[in-house]
């Protein structure tokens, strides 16, 4: 390498190391501190940068929060100042580095897989403590994706190893291999047998079997392409544990094997609609019954109910407007689970609503909004002082 102090190339397993600071600058609530070399990797190529710690001696540990690259300067941003010439101990935050490390290598794979069957570039790249995000520039469906996925999982099973080369001149010019620009200088290509060549300036592991497995968690339509979240090594393991426990659970509340949950699922899902449709033909009854207790008025009607829920409280003050029970009308019922706190819906086909919405809501502790034929929201007021308050606005 052209650069002494990039050892996360040199010796991309170099977990600890020591150095020399250079130079130590203030930057915000920080500084940023240069190193005469450095095994932390600088954010760059979609991947995150390393994070870990300075040690000055036994008792003085200083946490890297994060490095970046400024030209040919590596910094490293701490919380504390190190003076210049102070000899120091890096250590890596390790299960980071390898984290993001097996995440790019079987992105790489899968990337690479894509492009030689479909020849679809991988045009957006983004890593983040849960997944691994690319964006494809052509469709697929989700069965193409998983035969792909199969082979990328295959690769890795191989072993094979992971190649670095710096190829120049003739060379580079008749190399085929993916980048998402121009490249110049000196390029630095990842190639992995079988599956991809790629320019990359991250860290991979040196042979696939490290990266343990590959799963695609979903892919969704994207501009003119697909979006792709992933996962990879330690990161695909603790998915799959935290799924099997859910499913785990899911089995025992609905008293079903553990592979025939989704049939499960399926059947309650169908048992609610039936229960919803047999609730809603009594509720429809119950206000059948209500429209013939109510007197027609004037100006305003307001109908009080107990533990209705929003949307049927909403269907019946409609209900109540169009079959002209009054030109406005209100349908309040108190919350069962929060005492105190009345949904509420009015309509009406005399007035503009919602020029009115500030003041009902201000004066009865309300919120909540809507169109001039209908507002909705709730109070935080007692019952009596909601009938003052609407009569006195409506009944003009």
């Amino acid at each position: 390498m052209e650069n002494f102090d990039e050892l996360y190339y040199q010796r991309p397993y170099l977990k600890e190391f020591d150095a020399e600071v250079i130079s130590c600058e203030p930057c915000g609530k920080g500084y940023h501190v240069e190193l005469n070399r450095t095994a932390f990797y600088p954010e760059g190529g979609g991947q995150p940068s390393d994070r870990g710690i300075l040690q000055t001696d036994a008792q003085t540990v200083i946490p890297v929060r994060d490095v970046q690259k400024h030209g040919d300067h590596i910094v490293h941003t701490t919380d504390r100042e190190i003076a210049v010439g102070t000899q120091v101990h890096g250590v890596i935050d390790w299960q980071r580095r390898m984290d993001y490390t097996t995440a790019h290598s079987g992105e790489h794979i899968l990337s690479g897989l894509i492009h030689r069957r479909f020849g679809y570039e991988n045009v957006g790249f983004h890593m983040s403590e849960e997944c691994v995000t690319i964006d494809i520039s052509g469709v697929m469906t989700w069965e193409e994706l998983m035969e792909v996925e199969r082979d990328t999982n295959a690769v890795i099973r191989s072993d094979v190893p992971v190649e670095e080369s710096f190829p120049e001149g003739q060379e580079l010019e008749t190399l085929d291999y993916r980048s998402k620009k121009e490249l110049t200088g000196k390029v630095r290509i990842i190639t992995i047998p079988g599956a991809d060549i790629c320019a990359c300036c991250g860290t991979h592991v040196m042979r696939t079997g490290e990266i343990g497995m590959v799963k695609c968690l979903s892919m969704i339509h994207y501009k003119k392409g697909v979006r792709i979240e992933l996962v990879c090594g330690r990161k695909a393991l603790l998915d799959y544990e935290r799924k099997v426990d859910q499913n785990t659970e899911i089995s025992h509340m609905l008293s079903a094997k553990p592979h025939e949950t989704a049939e499960a699922v399926a059947r309650v899902q169908q048992e609610l609609a039936e229960a919803n449709q047999k609730l809603n033909a009594w509720v429809s009854r119950y206000f059948d019954g209500k429209m013939k207790e109510l007197e027609k008025q004037e100006s305003f009607l307001i109908d009080f109910e107990e533990n209705i829920d929003r949307n049927s409280c909403r269907k019946f003050c409609d209900r109540l407007v169009k079959e002209s029970m009054a030109p406005t009308c209100a349908v309040i019922t108190e919350q069962e689970d929060e005492k105190g706190v009345y949904a509420y819906c009015i309509c009406s086909s005399a007035v503009n609503l919602r020029n009115l919405t500030k003041t009902i809501n201000s004066s009865l502790d309300g919120r909540g909004g809507g169109s001039p034929e209908m507002i909705q929201g709730s109070f935080h007021a007692e019952k009596v002082r909601i009938q003052e308050v609407l009569t006195e606005i409506f009944r003009v």
